[in-house]
């Protein structure tokens, strides 16, 4: 996938931002061209290699349309996470490995739910802390939207099924 200056894009190990130049840098073996990601949320600028970017997950962020079906798992009743905490924490962790919107919100819905009716882990917490995190940036990447008018937006989603947890 080629993207161009000023595309939004999602890093799942880093989080989203806006391609900011392509550089093209001698190496030993010739020329290398990377993508360069500033990444506002993180304090951050990276490169990433053209030909790598399939292999490291770098994606467009979610459309307008996407960002609705994103509010609707939030909103959707919550799936039941594993009592045993490292299987929950494994399966989590992989969720928000994939970068995908979709399974971050998922995450954070179900983390939310178990939160408020049973307890959450250190390590759940941070897991629910990485999903918001990563999914608040994606969607004020996508939408030009303030992070904090987001957050509430999330917060006001999650609520809906407070009274069938």
């Amino acid at each position: 996938m080629e993207f161009a200056v000023g595309d939004g894009v999602m890093y799942p190990s880093r989080g989203a931002g806006r391609i900011t130049g392509v550089e093209h840098i001698e190496l030993v073996e010739g020329f290398e061209h990377y993508y360069v990601i500033d990444i506002p949320s993180e304090r951050l600028i990276v490169r990433i290699p053209v030909r790598k970017v399939a292999d490291l997950g770098l994606r467009p962020v979610m459309s307008e349309t996407k960002l609705g079906d994103v509010l609707g798992v939030l909103r959707s009743k919550p799936d039941k996470l594993a009592d045993d905490y490292k299987e929950r924490q494994l399966l989590i962790d992989e969720q928000i490995k994939t970068g995908s919107a979709m399974r971050m919100a998922a995450v954070i819905r179900d983390l939310t739910w178990r939160l408020r009716v049973h307890y959450l882990t250190k390590r759940d917490g941070d897991l629910l802390n990485q999903a918001r995190d990563l999914l608040v940036t994606e969607m004020a990447v996508a939408t030009d939207r303030e992070v904090s008018a987001l957050q509430e937006e999330i917060d006001t989603a999650l609520l809906e099924h407070v009274s069938e947890a």
